[in-house]
């Protein structure tokens, strides 16, 4: 009998782990607002760069959101949100700027 109840033991260790990793992972996930910020400053990206700027100081402008925009995405991908909000908000002002 003991050794069932260990077995027993080991898979509820086991669960105990699982689930605190699976809600450790769901608190790792970007905020709706950091998402919906980023689908906004995606679509001005996309828009602005359709449109294919002429002047070099609104084509330099977009540059810069556009790299802010890409560090915003590594950031996403390594779970730094601060760093991508903080990017995004930068990117976003500057599409502001530009009249987006």
């Amino acid at each position: 009998m003991r050794g069932p109840l260990r077995m027993l033991a080991i898979a509820a260790g086991i669960a105990a782990i699982a689930a605190t990793s699976f809600a450790a992972d769901l608190k790792r996930q970007p905020s709706p607002e950091l998402r919906s910020l980023e689908r906004q400053v995606s679509l001005k990206l996309a828009h602005l760069s359709d449109e294919g700027p002429t002047d070099p100081a609104v084509r330099a402008q977009l540059h810069q959101a556009l790299e802010l925009d890409a560090s915003a995405e590594k950031a996403m991908a390594a779970g730094a949100y601060d760093q991508a909000e903080e990017n995004l908000v930068k990117a976003n002002a500057i599409l502001g700027r530009l009249g987006m």
